[in-house]
């Protein structure tokens, strides 16, 4: 485990989603037994909630928040210091982890998804060259919504995705909220 890691392994965050909300003992996560699992991790100001059930990331969320913690579970320690590297500023292939999630996609929200995966870090495309993409620049509305149903933003990044008219006043919608949108576009030095 690299240094970097063990300076930032936090106090871990994990609630169990079912009536009463408390607390799994840790051995019952070793072991990913529970139906489903919530971990939480924050650096830069966006919060980030992983559900994950049978071992596999089903959804991402984000949101705005200032407190500091780390998810202690070890299967998943590179893909939470790499996501932490990544709110950092550090450019971070999450290709490598896909193998994580749960990706069961429509057909053509695997095209859509594919071709986000295709835009780097720091850059940039609008609705309608995404549409293009696929041959037909009316599909900007399918792509949007395609976009809107992204349960992986940051991993699936679809928050580098604008308008034609992009501007710092300017930057589209994002299911996560547009101030979310706004702060990973300044993380990527977009904005």
């Amino acid at each position: 485990m690299s240094e970097w890691f063990k300076e930032r392994a936090w106090k871990a965050r994990v609630r169990q989603k079912r009536t009463g909300g408390s607390n799994p003992p840790s051995s019952v996560l070793k072991g990913f037994k529970m139906q489903k699992e919530i971990l939480f991790l924050s650096n830069g100001g966006i919060g980030v909630s992983f559900c994950i059930f049978g071992g596999l990331i089903e959804r991402i969320s984000l949101s705005l928040s200032d407190c500091v913690s780390f998810p202690e579970v070890k299967f998943y320690n590179k893909f939470f210091e790499r996501f932490f590297s990544y709110l950092e500023g550090n450019i971070v292939d999450f290709r490598e982890f896909l193998g994580l999630f749960n990706l069961k996609f429509s057909n053509f929200q695997k095209i859509v998804y594919e071709e986000l995966l295709k835009i780097t870090f720091g850059n940039i495309v609008s609705y309608e060259e995404l549409a293009l993409r696929f041959g037909n620049k009316n599909l900007k509305r399918a792509v949007g919504r395609i976009l809107g149903l992204n349960p992986f933003p940051v991993i699936i990044p679809c928050h580098r995705v604008v308008p034609k008219s992009f501007s710092c006043y300017n930057i589209g919608g994002y299911s996560e909220g547009v101030e979310i949108k706004r702060k990973l576009l300044k993380i990527e030095g977009i904005l």
